[in-house]
């Protein structure tokens, strides 16, 4: 099937219409399109203390942050505007063409939520135990033109809504639905994960989204290796079906990288906070049903997921893989690369690549005379 275009982030609408919300939600006066310098330091002042407490401590996890209203707001004009592109961007490697029904557990404002419905997602339901948190999403995916049901529970406690899902999302939330300091988090999150998979349609899929700092990557990593020893498929970002190779031995982080939309609001904020970003990173799982199978790959070819940027060393540039072989590092014996090879020169972190014919010496592969490179799939789009 023929992989759609991915919607464009739109954030020249979408950030005005962000500002009129909070400004409501605030009951604040102001210019439609901007903050204010004292508003602007108020929400730069929000904004740092939940990356702070979310990322480098533990003062907010597990915590209903959203019940103050200053890190709501924060959360609204910062942390939703990367979520939302995070959601923007992975969503798109669900395949089979549409998604209709949708589950977005632990939602907050509901940023992936939106996400889903700009990529035609109908029938979404946001839930979270913080009522003003789904309430505030629920008018900007309004004020947009996408109608999102909300409902307020205990995700852990309460009975999920009934029916099958083409895509459940978990954004950000596992640290505080499964906090590490409690006893048995690890057993706990795993059942609820294996219970959620049952609620999928035949086709759907499970979307798990989190940080790339290295405890919660390595969480994300070992979660996994579980679900994969459960016979369960990865759609995304995985095409090895053994033990993750970067939880093997020494510990080695494994994360996507995606381009960042940075408009002036968002460049501002992360500069008074001092946030260095200049991309999307996250860790990631995109699972498919229990009873499906893993992407078709043709039996004859080598498939590797790019997961490192390039990496300039003394014999030139080369790329980390992970692949149906396991993983390896890639290079080029070529001065001038051919039509077969020439998009060695253009690779991306996250790209589902093929490779024949390379010369091969333990886990290096290089390119020589007769090697083909051929992009899969390329970012944001689905392995089919």
């Amino acid at each position: 099937m023929k992989s759609k275009k991915a919607p464009a982030t739109d954030l020249e609408t979408i950030i005005p219409l962000l500002i009129g919300v909070w400004r409501r939600f605030t009951k604040l006066s102001g210019p439609p399109d901007r903050l204010q310098t004292r508003e602007f330091r108020s929400v730069v002042a929000a904004v740092t203390k939940l990356q702070k407490g979310l990322e480098k401590g533990e003062e907010l996890v597990a915590q209903d942050y959203f019940a103050d209203s200053d890190l709501l707001g924060g959360y609204l004009l910062y942390q939703w505007l990367i979520h939302y592109q995070q959601g923007l961007s992975l969503i798109g490697e669900v395949p089979h063409g549409s998604i209709k029904r949708v589950l977005d557990i632990g939602s907050g404002p509901a940023a992936f939520s939106f996400a889903a419905m700009r990529h035609g997602a109908t029938n979404v339901t946001a839930i979270d135990k913080n009522l003003t948190a789904l309430q505030l999403g629920a008018e900007v995916c309004g004020r947009y033109g996408y109608p999102l049901t909300i409902r307020r529970q205990n995700v852990i406690k309460d009975t999920l809504p009934d029916g099958q899902y083409d895509l459940i999302i978990l954004g950000h939330c596992l640290n505080e639905l499964f906090p590490v300091k409690e006893p048995n988090h690890q057993t706990a999150m795993q059942n609820w994960i294996k219970g959620l998979l049952n609620k999928l349609s035949l086709q759907g899929q499970l979307l798990i989204v989190d940080s790339s700092l290295p405890e919660m990557n390595r969480r994300i990593l070992q979660l996994r290796d579980f679900l994969v020893s459960e016979k369960v498929p990865v759609q995304a970002p995985c095409v090895w079906q053994g033990l993750c190779p970067a939880l093997q031995g020494k510990t080695t982080p494994c994360y996507a990288q995606r381009p960042l939309d940075k408009p002036y609001h968002l460049k501002e904020i992360q500069r008074a906070a001092q946030i260095n970003a200049s991309s999307l990173k996250m860790s990631y799982l995109l699972l498919k049903n229990p009873h499906s199978n893993w992407p078709e790959l043709q039996a004859d070819k080598r498939y590797y997921r790019v997961i490192s940027p390039a990496i300039e060393t003394h014999g030139g540039k080369r790329f980390y893989l992970c692949g149906t072989d396991g993983k390896k590092n890639l290079g080029s014996h070529l001065k001038e690369e051919s039509k077969e090879t020439k998009a060695f020169h253009y690779l991306k972190r996250g790209e589902l690549i093929s490779i024949e014919n390379p010369l091969e010496k333990g886990a290096q592969l290089d390119i020589v005379l007769g090697t083909t490179i051929q992009i899969k799939a390329a970012l944001g789009k689905a392995v089919d």
